[in-house]
């Protein structure tokens, strides 16, 4: 009984580090997997969210003001809705004296 029971503390020794050395395992590969990709990610040049946030908002402010300046209409449009009448002209015609 006493070595049945020394098998059983045995094997329960050997699981117990068996999963302390895979946890230590996993922490290791996601530290190394973390390290690459972070690499991966500086060699790309992509952009910090927060310089994406600021160009956002940039280009939307740009886009309401070309909307509301759209909407307004301007001189050039004005002028090409009421196109100003140009006087006619007369131009003279040179008579051409045969010799």
């Amino acid at each position: 009984m006493v070595n049945k029971n020394k098998i059983f503390s045995d094997l329960s020794k050997f699981a117990v580090d068996a999963m302390s050395a895979f946890s230590g395992l996993k922490e290791e590969i996601e530290t190394i997997v973390s390290l690459r990709v972070n690499k991966v990610i500086k060699k790309m040049n992509l952009v910090k969210k927060d310089e994406f946030d600021v160009l956002k908002s940039m280009v939307q402010k740009l886009l309401d003001e070309n909307k509301k300046n759209n909407k307004k209409p301007s001189k050039a449009k004005t002028k090409l809705r009421n196109p100003v009448k140009k006087k006619k002209t007369i131009k003279n015609k040179r008579k051409t004296v045969k010799k």
